[in-house]
């Protein structure tokens, strides 16, 4: 019992350290400018659609989208989806770049030769962006409500499972981000391509069901793709999550796969990174 308490601990201070570091790194280095740009990535893509709606297809909305979206609200459904991709984004880019920015500002090697847990080290850093992202989160939210979106399940119980289980699927996706980037070297050519794709087939605005089938097929790759339908089913149709037991089963079953790649991944990686240190 005493060793798992010390052990407890220890994990507690390693996460807590990391925050720290982060928190500290973020406010003196780059205190606004990540979150002003997601933010804006984030309205963006509710103002866009709301001009359009207003002004071009309000009205005009086919059987087809209705049928795709089970008769939802337009802005609702858009601003649901751009708030969390925002919320994908940032918790994406924030575990991805985590060891590739040791690496560059020469602290990975330090990072390796501690006993510190790799766990905790990455919750850490979950903790430090989560409270950011979620900022982020909600003022896309504000400004998607003065758009006209219809936000009143938001806070309910189902809703804020389906953001957590959200958040996790993209930090076990993040774990795998964080692989390739400290395997490439590259962290903007790699989130890129990520993040357009994402936008593109994982139905942020508009349903999956126009696309062709093969990326249809694609998109299920994604955890934003169940995730995104998880939580416009429950603050939308106010949908139970009894009833959407299959939505959430792929989430945890692509965040398991997604988790597993990464942790494998990197282990195999780090014998080789700390021989580049002393050799």
């Amino acid at each position: 019992m005493r060793s798992m308490r010390l052990w407890g601990e220890i994990m507690w201070r390693v996460i807590f350290s990391t925050y720290r570091k982060n928190r500290i790194g973020i406010l003196r280095a780059v205190p606004w400018s990540f979150m002003v740009s997601r933010i804006i990535t984030g309205v963006t893509q509710i103002i866009f659609p709301y001009f359009m709606y207003h002004y071009f297809i309000r009205g005009n909305l086919n059987s087809e989208f209705h049928e795709y979206t089970n008769g939802a609200d337009y802005m609702t459904y858009i601003v649901l989806g751009a708030a969390l991709n925002v919320l994908a984004v940032s918790t994406l880019m924030n575990i991805g770049r985590a060891l590739i920015t040791e690496l560059r500002e020469g602290t990975l090697e330090t990072l390796l030769m501690t006993p510190m847990s790799r766990a905790a080290y990455f919750a850490g850093c979950l903790l430090e962006q989560t409270t950011r992202a979620l900022l982020e989160f909600g003022v896309v939210m504000a400004v998607g409500a003065l758009a006209g979106a219809d936000l009143r399940y938001l806070f309910s119980a189902p809703a804020i499972t389906a953001v957590l289980l959200a958040v996790h699927s993209f930090f076990c996706m993040g774990i795998t981000l964080s692989a390739v980037m400290l395997h490439t070297r590259d962290t903007y050519l790699t989130q890129n391509t990520l993040f357009i794709a994402m936008n593109l087939v994982c139905g942020i605005m508009y349903p999956i069901q126009y696309l062709p089938a093969v990326l249809q097929r694609a998109a299920q790759i994604f955890p934003l793709t169940p995730a995104v339908s998880l939580f416009r089913n429950v603050v939308i149709e106010h949908q139970s999550l009894l009833g959407n037991a299959g939505l959430i089963l792929q989430i945890v079953l692509l965040s398991g796969v997604y988790l597993m790649i990464g942790t494998v991944w990197y282990k195999r990686m780090e014998p080789k990174l700390l021989e580049s240190v002393f050799g």
